[in-house]
This record gives C-alpha cells, structure tokens and sequence, in this order.
C-alpha cells in the first residue's frame, strides 16, 4: 500500500499537465501581404513594384502574387485606366532584386512606362495552392520628371560692418513638396579672390537648429552669420545660395552681392625705424570709403593712446607721402588710418616702429 501512495500522485499530476483548459483560435491559411510598395526612379525612368508576402504554411505554397496597374488623374479622384497586369516574382533578377527572400517583384522598364507620366496606382494580391487569398492592398506613386527647387529671398543684407552679424532668411519650395528638399547651402566669393565652399547651411529646423530660425518646418530658412570685426578684408563679398533635393537636382542660383565698407593699413605695419624729417609712405587698402583720417602717435603702449592728425586724405589714392616731424624721438609709434563719417572703420598698425632723431 505504501509504494502505491507514492505512484498516483505522480500519474494525476502528469496527466493534468497533459489537459488544456484553454480555447486554441484556429490559423488562417490565407497568405498574408506585409507591405507593398510602388517607386518610381527619375534617372532610369522605371517604375518598380514590390511586395513582402508570406504563408502559414511556408513559402513554398504561395502559387501566384497578381498585380494590377492603373493609371490616375490625381490621387484625388476614383476613376483609374488599366495600364497592365501581371505577376510578381520571387526568383531573383531581372524583374526581381533577391530570390527567395519572400519580397516580390516587378520592374517596368523606361520603353514600357515611357512617357506615360501621372498618378499610379498598384493593386496586389497573393494567392496560395490551396486557394487561400490574402487581401488586396493598394498604394499609388507620382510619375513624373523631378523638378529642382526654387529659392525666394525674404531678407537679404546689402551691406555690413566688421563684427556685424548678417541676417538671410528665404523661402524654398520643392514641386515634389517639403520633404523633397534635402539642402539650402551658401559659399562666398571674398573680395580677395578666395572661394569659401565648405556649404554652409542654412536652417528650417526652427530654434533648436542653432543657426537662427525662428519656426521650424514652415519653408523659410534662416542662418545668422557672423563676421570678423578683427578682418583685414574690406570690399564686395558675393554669396551664392542653392537648394537641392533628395534626387541631386539643384535649383537656380541666388547671387547676392553685399558690400563692406572699410581700410586696412598696408604700411607702416611692422616694427620699422623712421627719421625725423624723412619722408615716408604710408599705404593702405580701402572699399567704399571717400575720406581717409590719418594720425600717428608717441605712445601706443598707453591705455588710450594719444593721435596727432597727419593728414586728411582721399582713401581712393592709396598712399600718402607723410613728412616725419622734427624732433620726433620714440620707440612706441603707431599710425592709425580710419574713416572721418565712421571712426568705427579704421585701422591701426600691427606692430610699434621708432622715430629717431
């Protein structure tokens, strides 16, 4: 009796481990279509249906994928024209990218499609070899030839300081819409010949973006550029704006020209030695500018040093033939060359020179 005690507990427990208490759902057989989509490539001109399609039973019992292709007026309307129909394959190329990989496939050529531009529209059903058919799933596509994007300035400068920051907003549209547009970038032609084109870029991501824009996703880019107060460059700088899309295509080029007013000592700017009563020239560059104050001074190691007036001059000559004074004895001269109607514009030698007896 005692080694039968031990044995049924095991056999009951055994047995209902074996019951199910609950309802299995029955599968259905259909072959199920994941995902299907149509794309149309601008620089082969095909058009290119795809569908990911399985089967409970396994791949091996999906008998056909039937597609049907029509063409529309606009994805607005219900009224499409049959352009063909035919079968989606799963066994690698032409037609198809991958075998057996469960994506059918079919590629229409550029002498199929030809210039039958517009709205497509596909329709795809899989079916299986027992007769099990999955749902008709649908997706449409624009056929057409992309159109580059175009650039409408909104506020562009036409001049500016050194140390100012320059302000560009403009608006950027794409016929394909927003998302098209992959870029809005600018280079700059400085005025001593040199290209800057490390495509700067401008903004639409509103103001966690960082260069300026205000409200993000709303087609008009910003950036804020600041300029080098510390520059020896003055004259015309000519910035050349373009927008691209995802397909390469650019847009016309905006070109705008802005002007910088200003002077940069050429000479004296290095730790010369001058003689009184000699006759120096001092040289400079300018842009936009029509008068030029000159000065010197004894002590440009002060705070604030003190300037004597030289000579009031036209800044389009270039140089002025500057008498040293007599008597004139320091190793702490500088000149200072500036715009009488904006001080703020003005140069100063790099480097002290001496003035000896």
């Amino acid at each position: 009796m005692k080694k039968i005690f031990y044995v049924i507990p095991i056999i009951l427990i055994t047995f209902a481990a074996c019951v199910n208490d609950g309802v299995n759902e029955p599968v259905s057989p259909d072959p199920v279509i994941e995902s299907i989509a149509l794309n149309y490539s601008q620089s082969n001109k095909s058009l290119f249906i795809s569908a990911k399609v399985t089967d409970p039973q396994g791949w091996e019992t999906i008998d056909s994928v039937v597609f049907h292709l029509y063409r529309m007026d606009s994805t607005d309307t219900n009224i499409t024209n049959l352009f063909m129909t035919g079968l989606l394959l799963d066994d690698g190329p032409p037609l198809d990218i991958i075998k057996r990989d469960n994506v059918y496939s079919y590629l229409i050529d550029s002498n199929v499609l030809s210039n039958n531009e517009g709205f497509f529209q596909v329709k795809v059903q899989a079916f299986d070899e027992d007769g099990n058919e999955s749902n008709i799933e649908i997706v449409s596509a624009l056929v057409a030839s992309n159109s580059p994007p175009q650039i409408y300035p909104l506020q562009l400068p036409n001049s500016f300081e050194k140390g100012d920051t320059l302000v560009f907003k403009m608006r950027v549209t794409d016929p394909q819409g927003a998302p098209d547009i992959s870029s809005v970038t600018y280079s700059i032609l400085k005025p001593d010949g040199k290209y800057l084109k490390d495509f700067f870029y401008l903004s639409d991501a509103g103001p966690y973006g960082g260069l300026g824009d205000e409200y993000a996703d709303d087609g008009i880019y910003t950036v804020y550029q600041p300029s080098n107060r510390e520059s020896k460059l003055q004259g015309l700088f000519v910035f050349y704006f373009v927008a691209k899309d995802i397909s390469g295509a650019r847009s016309d080029t905006l070109t705008v020209p802005i002007t910088n007013p200003g002077v940069t000592l050429i000479l004296p700017n290095s730790a010369d030695t001058l003689y009184s009563g000699e006759t120096y020239k001092i040289q400079w560059e300018s842009a936009y500018i029509s008068t030029l104050r000159i000065g010197y001074t004894t002590n440009a190691d002060a705070t604030l040093p003190d300037y004597s007036e030289i000579a009031t001059v036209s800044a389009t000559t270039g140089y002025y033939d500057w008498q040293v004074p007599q008597g004139l004895l320091s190793g702490r001269c500088k000149i200072k060359i500036y715009d009488p109607d904006k001080p703020t514009r003005f140069d100063v030698s790099d480097a002290e020179f001496t003035i000896l007896p």
